[in-house]
């Protein structure tokens, strides 16, 4: 479970396997829900719970669902649910090297912008034992807008004790064809584990490298110099 909680929160959500079998479940308190460059909360408090099942074959399953705000109250039918179910495959390469790839679907209980939103991503990763993981992730078209997006990202953890994990994150989010920017994004932080949780303190920060005019008024800011509170407990 601590490898679980390890990959899931300086990666904010991601898609991911379980490292033990069977059934986990988390929910989280987040001071802002940080998505690969932008807030998808606002800027404030939300809500985050996830369920995963790991096959001893390999193959595994789960879902998230997250309280969201993206800013558009001017519109009609805005959307305040995301769901995101996802199913997946991860095998052994060589001795502590891991590769997967999943698939998965964004919904949402309204509109974003104006506009019905949902879509698929498709994503791979090779995992170094719990130290490691670099990954990718494509859609051929994000928040349905007509647009592809690529996202890549790299992230690190080493553990300074029993109880404490330092961890970075790097990431690049090809994105401008469909919300404006191609952004550039980072985070660094320390998370503490008790028996059934953890709490974790990041900072976070963003970059926008291009930009194009976007699509249909999908606009989100670019998040700049936070830092980030969340608490997560398993089970």
């Amino acid at each position: 479970m601590q490898l679980f909680f390890a990959c899931l929160i300086p990666l904010l959500l991601l898609p991911l396997s379980s490292s033990a079998e069977g059934f986990s479940a988390l929910i989280s308190g987040t001071s802002n829900y940080v998505y690969r460059g932008y807030s998808k909360s606002g800027n404030a408090p939300t809500v985050k719970a996830n369920l995963d099942y790991g096959h001893p074959s390999g193959v595994y399953g789960g879902m998230w669902i997250a309280r969201v705000d993206f800013e558009d109250k001017r519109y009609p039918d805005r959307s305040n649910v995301e769901l995101y179910p996802y199913v997946g495959y991860s095998f052994k390469l060589y001795e502590q090297w891991r590769l997967e790839g999943s698939v998965g679907r964004y919904f949402y209980d309204g509109r974003l912008f104006g506009k019905y939103s949902d879509y698929n991503e498709y994503s791979a990763s090779i995992h170094y034992s719990d130290m490691f993981t670099t990954r990718i992730d494509f859609s051929n078209d994000a928040y349905n807008r007509g647009g592809a997006t690529v996202n890549y990202e790299m992230s690190g953890r080493y553990p300074l004790n029993k109880v404490l994990t330092v961890s970075i994150g790097l990431g690049f989010n090809q994105a401008s064809s469909v919300i404006e920017y191609d952004w550039l994004y980072w985070n660094a932080g320390v998370s503490w584990f008790f028996k059934y949780g953890a709490l974790d303190l990041r900072y976070v920060d963003t970059t926008g490298l291009s930009y194009s005019e976007g699509r249909e008024g999908l606009y989100f800011p670019e998040l700049k110099n936070r830092f980030v509170v969340s608490l997560t407990i398993g089970f």
